[in-house]
C-alpha cells in the first residue's frame, strides 16, 4: 500500500509590535528572498507550500494566498488553511501556498500607500510595490513554485487599502480579494474619489470581501458616523462609503460581501477577517467526505457527487480542480481493506481519469484487480504503470504473484 489619529495609531502600532517582537521565521514555513530590480532592495519571503510525496504522487498545483505584513500574518494564516484543508480531513478549503510578503526596515509606510502623503515623508511608493507584486513576485512564485491559476491577496489597515487599490487599479493580478478593516481613508480618501470611475469597469471572475471592525464611538449609528470629524469615525466612514459605491454599479460583475464586527477592533480583526473573507472566496470548497467509507452511498452515487462538486469548482474557479490523487488512493485502499470493492473500484478509476500521467494510478487499479484475484487484469495495470515509470517495488509485486500458482 502506498504513502498516505487613527491613522498615527495605525503606524505606530506596527513600529511598536515590530520592535517588541523577534521577527523570525515560524518553522512551519521556509525561508525564501526575491531581488527586486523595480525597488532595488532585496526583499525577504516566507512560504509555506503543502507537503508532497512526489516519489508516488503527481505533484499538484495550489492556489496562491498573498499576503501583506507577512511578518504579522504568516503564522495564524497558515495554521487556519491547514486546519481547514487538511487537518481530519477538512475540506473547506483547498491546500494553497502561502506568500508572506514581510516589511523591510521602516519601509511600510512606503510601500503600503498608493498615493504620496505630505504628511507622512517617504510615503506614496505603493504603485512600484505592486509592480514588484505583479512583475518580478509573482512571476518568480510561479516558476519555483507549483502553483494554479487562482491568486489571492490579503492586507490589514494600509495592507488593506493597498489590497483595495489594486483590485480596482491592477484587477489582473488576483482573483480574490480580502481587505480588513482598510485604511481607506488614506490621503484625504484619494483612493475613494478614484473608486466611481474605475467601478464603471468589469470585474469578472473577481471576488473582494471586506471586513469593518468597531472604531467609531459608542453611541453613534451610522448617520452620526458620517457626520464626526474623530479619527475612528473617519475610518469607518470611508469604508461604508466603498460600499455605497460598490452598491451603485452591480452590473460590473464584482462578486464582494462585507462584514462589520462589533466586537472587534482594529487589532483584534485580522485573524477572524481571513477566515470569513477566505470562506467567502471558496464557498462551495467542502465536500462531504464521510461518505467516502459509507456504505449507504453507492459507488455510483458517489461518483455523481464527486464528478459534480469537482465540475462546480472548476467553473468556480476558472481552471480544471481536481480531488487530490492522495485522497483518491487513500479511500480506494481504504474501500478495498473493507472490501468494498464497488466503491473501491470506483475510487482508483477516478484517480485514472482525474491523473492518467501517474504511474501510481494504474499501480492502484492493479491492486484492486489482484484482490479480485484476476491477475491477467491487474497485470496489464501494472505494466501500464511500468511504462511511465519503472519502480522496482512493481516489478517485484508482478514477478511474486505470476511466479505463484493461481489462487
Amino acid at each position: 500500500m502506498k504513502k498516505l489619529s487613527l491613522a498615527f495609531f495605525i503606524l505606530c502600532a506596527f513600529i511598536s509590535a515590530t520592535a517588541q517582537l523577534k521577527q523570525s521565521l515560524v518553522s512551519f514555513g521556509q525561508p525564501d528572498s526575491i531581488y527586486s530590480a523595480v525597488l532595488k532592495e532585496n526583499r525577504p519571503l516566507w512560504i509555506y507550500s503543502p507537503p508532497d510525496d512526489t516519489s508516488y504522487f503527481v505533484k499538484p498545483a495550489y492556489p496562491v494566498v498573498y499576503v501583506l505584513d507577512g511578518d504579522f500574518h504568516f503564522s495564524s494564516l497558515q495554521s487556519m488553511i491547514l486546519q481547514l484543508s487538511t487537518i481530519n480531513g477538512n475540506t473547506a478549503l483547498p491546500r494553497m501556498i502561502i506568500v508572506g510578503i514581510p516589511n523591510t526596515g521602516r519601509n511600510r509606510t512606503r510601500d503600503l500607500t498608493p498615493t504620496r502623503d505630505s504628511v507622512y515623508a517617504g510615503s506614496g511608493g505603493g504603485e512600484a510595490f505592486t509592480e514588484f507584486i505583479g512583475k518580478e513576485l509573482i512571476p518568480y512564485i510561479d516558476k519555483k513554485y507549483a502553483t494554479a491559476p487562482y491568486r489571492t491577496l490579503i492586507g490589514h489597515s494600509l495592507g488593506g487599502l493597498m489590497v483595495v487599490n489594486t483590485l480596482l487599479h491592477h484587477r489582473e493580478l488576483f482573483n480574490g480579494y480580502i481587505a480588513i478593516d482598510p485604511s481607506l481613508f488614506w490621503n484625504k480618501g484619494q483612493i475613494l474619489q478614484q473608486a466611481t470611475r474605475q467601478l464603471q469597469q468589469p470585474f469578472k471572475n473577481k471576488s473582494l470581501y471586506l471586513a469593518v471592525a468597531h472604531t467609531m464611538k459608542p453611541g453613534l449609528d451610522t448617520v452620526q458616523l458620517r457626520k464626526d470629524t474623530s479619527q475612528g469615525s473617519v475610518h469607518t466612514s470611508a469604508i461604508l462609503t466603498l460600499t455605497d459605491l460598490l452598491r451603485k454599479f452591480p452590473g460590473n460583475q464584482l462578486k464582494w460581501s462585507y462584514k462589520y464586527y462589533e466586537d472587534d477592533d482594529h487589532n483584534s480583526i485580522p485573524f477572524v477577517g481571513e477566515y470569513d473573507g477566505l470562506r467567502f472566496l471558496f464557498p462551495h470548497y467542502r465536500f462531504p467526505t464521510y461518505l467516502y467509507t459509507d456504505n449507504s452511498c453507492p459507488a455510483d452515487s458517489l461518483k455523481t457527487l464527486i464528478t459534480t462538486h469537482f465540475n462546480t469548482l472548476s467553473k468556480d474557479m476558472g481552471y480544471r480542480v481536481r480531488p487530490y490523487e492522495t485522497t483518491l488512493n487513500e479511500f480506494g485502499y481504504a474501500n478495498l481493506q473493507r472490501k468494498n470493492f464497488n466503491k473501491s473500484k470506483m475510487f482508483f478509476q477516478l484517480n485514472i481519469d482525474y491523473y492518467p500521467e501517474s504511474f501510481n494510478t494504474y499501480d492502484g487499479m492493479g491492486d484492486y484487480y489482484l484482490e479480485m484475484k484476476d491477475t491477467a487484469r491487474a497485470n496489464i495495470f501494472w505494466k501500464k504503470a511500468l511504462s511511465i515509470r519503472f519502480t522496482k517495488e512493481i516489478k517485484d509485486k508482478m514477478e511474486m504473484v505470476n511466479n505463484t500458482p493461481s489462487r
